[in-house]
This record gives C-alpha cells, structure tokens and sequence, in this order.
C-alpha cells in the first residue's frame, strides 16, 4: 500500500496522479478483503471497482483528514454488506417466486430462454440502460450518472425497450418475468416523469 499522508498530501496538487497511486496501493488489499467478506471473486471485483468509482465521482478524498486506511477498508466493507443483502433480498424474492409457481422448473428456464433472448435483441444502448434498471436496480437518475446522459433519455430507452418486450413475448411471460426480475424496479422510478 502506498503511504496515506502523501496520497492525501498530493490529492491537493495533483488529483489524478493521487488517485492513480490510491488504485495501485490498495486495490488488490481491498479486493482480497472484499473477496473474503463475500467469498466471491467477482463479486469482490465488482464491489472494490464501485468503491474506486464512487471515491473519485464523490470527491469524497478532496478534504479528507484521518486514516486512510480505515476509512477505505470501512468503504469496502459497506459496499460488500450492501451487496450481501442485496442478493440475500434477490434470492428471496426468487425462491417466493419460484415456491409460488406450480411445478414447472423447465417451462420458467424457458420463459426466463426467451426474455434473455428478446432482451438481447434490442439495440446495445438500450440494452444496457434496461438492464441496469431493472437487473442492477439502479434507478434512471444513477443508470442516466453513470452512463453520462440525460434522465429523459434513459425514459425514453426503458420506454421503448418496454414496448419491443410486450410486442416480442407473450402477455402473460411479459409480466410475470419482468415483474420478477425487476422487484421495485418501476416504483423506485414512479413520478419521475
């Protein structure tokens, strides 16, 4: 890990140069810390990465005075709690899901087959706002941030994403799969437009 006082010290001077040597010092402390807590590699990965973005979107390192290295462990520790119950939530509400079907494990793979199929159908851009939306249950404002666009525009990509899966699959797979992957997905983002 790189020294605490001399990162700070240059995030004054020299931002990027500070946080470049932030990611080289503690990136792999923090991933192997990580990977510990959630006994997942990728998911490790995936939660050290959202810290990096998060302390470097945030500014959150501008002013900062204290350890540093508690505060970056506390940071990726949160972040590895969060995704936690957030997949602890998500598998629940898939085994309620599936406990609430009849019988019927090879016709939801099927179903689930084809909406992965017409998702994958529609046009990259879009593509990738639904599913941020609605797999990573961001809402438009943080899908519109992290992708650099205009909330108006996420709208109008869910929306017509929305359209092409109600033309592309059959009423009753439409809205119990979409419902299932996308628990909250439409009330977090209810009055936003």
């Amino acid at each position: 890990m790189g020294d605490p006082g001399s990162i700070l010290s240059l995030m004054k001077e020299d931002e990027r140069e500070a946080f470049r040597l932030l990611f080289a010092g503690y990136y792999d402390p923090l991933l192997l810390y990580c990977h510990r807590i959630l006994g997942d590699p990728v998911a490790a990965e995936d939660v050290v990465q959202e810290c990096f973005i998060s302390l470097w979107r945030g500014k959150r390192l501008a002013g900062f005075v204290g350890d540093l290295d508690k505060f970056l462990f506390r940071v990726a520790k949160n972040r590895a709690l969060v995704y936690l119950r957030d997949k602890r939530r998500a598998d629940h509400s898939r085994d309620s899901y599936l406990q609430e079907q009849p019988p019927g494990e090879e016709e939801y793979r099927d179903n689930t087959d084809a909406l992965y199929l017409a998702i994958n159908r529609l046009p990259e851009k879009c593509r990738k706002i639904f599913l941020m939306a609605c797999l990573d249950d961001k809402t438009y404002q943080q899908v519109a941030d992290e992708l650099h666009l205009s909330v108006n525009t996420v709208k109008s990509q869910m929306k017509y994403a929305l359209k092409f899966l109600r033309e592309n699959l059959d009423a009753s797979l439409f809205l119990t799969i979409l419902m299932y992957l996308t628990p909250g997905a439409f009330s977090r983002n209810a009055g936003r437009g």
